[in-house]
């Protein structure tokens, strides 16, 4: 499987952001795709034809947008920015915030949805300096905090500050992930109230964790570091499965193919790397950014990827 550049929107495009994108997810399909920016705006896509075509813009992100999300209906999106605020905001005609989560400086930074039906929305919260993940859950303008999950002190840590930066729902919603700037990475059964699965977390890390992704079948977990690694865990076992190197600066984002036969990497060496699972071997470097690259996302159909970068592009790639 390879990917081959399809088109792109920088600088100088119609609707483009201003600075650098630090965040991407598609829509169900592949025919549009949402942008965060440090420009404070969230950028709705449409990639159905030969060029990608910026359809709505939204504004009040402050400071800068570090993480979005998109429900698996396509309906709704979350964002958190660097105001400390989560935003759910409509896709669809009604391009209305529908819930709003402040906390206090620096006590949020990536967001993920968990189950979403029509009475209820469940979001999960990096909690930054707080030192936990958050759960939320309502169907009111400012859903409840449900859990407040501590993380375990990573190996050989000592008192370094454990900044939660990111967070991941199991794709059967049972399990709850958080990565965090110590090196920590952490595991919640949510079905049993939020019990940590592994004391002392998962191990293999001592710099900064920034993505998380979990393979279909939700057995395995990738993460994103600053070490330069990609890491696979054993999630019940708590065992760390590989290693994958081949970045020559930090790991900044991760995604795996809705098929799990493959994985993307972005990283701040300005490459996206693909990677076979079942072999454990790099398939592609791609060269398409000149800055570092902070996002990557695979289309729910597996027929495109999409990047995003300090260079202020995104990139979509067809996947085959």
């Amino acid at each position: 499987m390879r990917a081959t550049t399809l088109q792109k929107a920088g600088p100088g495009k119609e609707g483009a952001h201003e600075e650098g994108l630090w965040a991407v997810a598609w829509l169900p399909g592949h025919s549009q795709l949402i942008t965060g920016s440090v420009d404070e705006t969230v950028k709705l896509w449409s990639a159905a034809d030969d060029d990608l075509k910026c359809s709505h813009t939204y504004t009040g992100q402050a400071l800068g947008v570090v993480s979005l999300d998109v429900d698996p209906s396509g309906r709704y999106a979350v964002s958190s920015s660097l105001d400390s605020t989560v935003r759910v905001f409509g896709l669809d005609d009604d391009k209305s915030v529908k819930h709003l989560i402040e906390r206090q400086p620096t006590e949020t930074w990536g967001t993920a949805f968990g189950t979403v039906t029509p009475d209820s929305t469940q979001l999960a919260v990096a909690g930054g300096s707080k030192g936990q993940a958050f759960v939320y859950k309502g169907s009111g303008e400012e859903p409840a905090q449900e859990l407040a999950l501590d993380l375990p002190q990573a190996e050989g840590s000592g008192h370094k500050e454990r900044f939660v930066l990111c967070v991941a729902f199991s794709p059967d919603r049972q399990l709850l992930a958080a990565g965090a700037m110590d090196g920590s990475v952490a595991v919640w059964d949510l079905a049993a109230g939020g019990q940590l699965l592994h004391v002392g977390g998962l191990k293999g890390h001592h710099k900064p964790v920034r993505s998380l992704a979990f393979t279909p079948d939700s057995k395995l977990l990738l993460t994103a570091c600053d070490d330069m690694h990609a890491n696979l865990y054993d999630v019940h076992q708590g065992a760390l499965v590989d290693a994958f190197s081949g970045h020559e600066s930090w790991v900044l984002d991760v995604a795996i193919h809705p098929e799990g036969a493959v994985f993307a990497t972005a990283s701040s060496d300005a490459k996206v790397k693909l990677w076979e699972l079942a072999s454990r071997s790099l398939v592609q470097t791609i060269s398409e950014h000149t800055d570092q690259v902070w996002g990557c996302s695979f289309s729910s159909d597996g027929t495109r990827l999409a990047s995003v970068g300090d260079d202020k592009q995104v990139v979509v790639y067809s996947v085959a």
